[in-house]
């Protein structure tokens, strides 16, 4: 049994051999000599009563035990992190870090952040979007907003809503086109959204399963891209009613074929389980839910 805890130097020196891969490598991250950084590990794995790498000519294994203690002094580093920058950001204030797939921090959350920041002027928003999920506990990100992705165990999921992918056009391109039924797809070029859940083929064959796609079209990696694509008339993009929302609810796009289309539950937030009673999590959680629940319904946009 240790008596206490070994000095945070060290834990930053474990942390940077485990990142370097060796002992030299950490040398150059920590500005410390090799006989020095080796000198510290010997001494964590004397306090520890375990071996943590394995030497191999100039560079180090770790151990199962080494990857499993890293995980672990990563996520507390990271909180600490999260701490300190509460702390120093300024008393009364807190900073709530939120990760969200591109399209929708870009077409949703933008466009509704003032009225969260309005609502809850405590809180300091720092708001990051990438494809890539956040790696929670370990970034210090404290909520995610996936999209189609699976959910981390040690993590809740709230599920804003049930999305429909159907048909999206400029108001122009509807009327050049002539779009009225669903084999009228067959003659107009098609956007595709690369990272939307459901594809055109699969849209077909729930609603047009005789019609041929059109060759022609258009391929984009993100939703905002291809709505912004279908905004500007390049052709008919299948996406979202969530992600679209705000351009149909400024009649730049519509839906020409009505509210045909595929329901999907496809955007989540999560947050790590042991976060449950962050308040700041649960602000935003119950804002957000209240904004999703305050949208029409795609049935209320058929008419435009």
């Amino acid at each position: 049994m240790i008596g206490g805890m070994p000095p945070l130097q060290w834990l930053q020196t474990f942390r940077a051999v485990m990142e370097a891969g060796s002992f030299a490598g950490a040398a150059k991250l920590m500005n410390l000599t090799p006989s020095a950084i080796s000198h510290q590990m010997r001494a964590l794995e004397g306090m520890l009563g375990r071996p943590l790498f394995l030497r191999v000519r100039r560079s180090v294994v770790p151990t199962e035990e080494a990857l499993t203690y890293s995980a672990s002094i990563g996520e507390s580093f990271a909180r600490l992190m999260t701490a300190t920058i509460r702390v120093a950001s300024g008393a009364g204030v807190r900073r709530l870090p939120i990760h969200a797939s591109p399209s929708f921090a870009t077409l949703w959350l933008m466009p509704r952040l003032g009225q969260f920041l309005r609502e809850h002027p405590s809180i300091d928003v720092a708001l990051f979007a990438s494809h890539e999920p956040a790696r929670l506990g370990k970034d210090g990100i404290l909520i995610d907003i996936q999209y189609a992705r699976p959910v981390p165990e040690d993590c809740e999921a709230v599920a804003l809503g049930e999305e429909l992918i159907l048909p999206l056009a400029s108001p122009a391109f509807v009327a050049a086109h002539g779009l009225e039924a669903p084999s009228d797809i067959a003659r107009v070029p098609l956007i595709h959204s690369l990272r939307c859940v459901v594809p055109w083929d699969q849209w077909t064959a729930r609603h047009a399963p005789f019609v041929p796609l059109s060759a022609r079209g258009l391929q984009f990696d993100r939703a905002h891209l291809a709505l912004a694509a279908a905004v500007d008339g390049l052709g008919l993009a299948l996406e979202s009613t969530l992600q679209a929302r705000d351009l149909l609810a400024a009649g730049r796009l519509v839906m020409p074929l009505g509210p045909t289309g595929i329901g999907v539950v496809a955007h989540r937030l999560i947050y790590r389980r042991e976060e449950r009673d962050n308040p700041e999590i649960q602000a935003f959680v119950g804002w957000l839910m209240g904004k999703i629940a305050e949208g029409p319904t795609p049935g209320q946009f058929a008419g435009h």
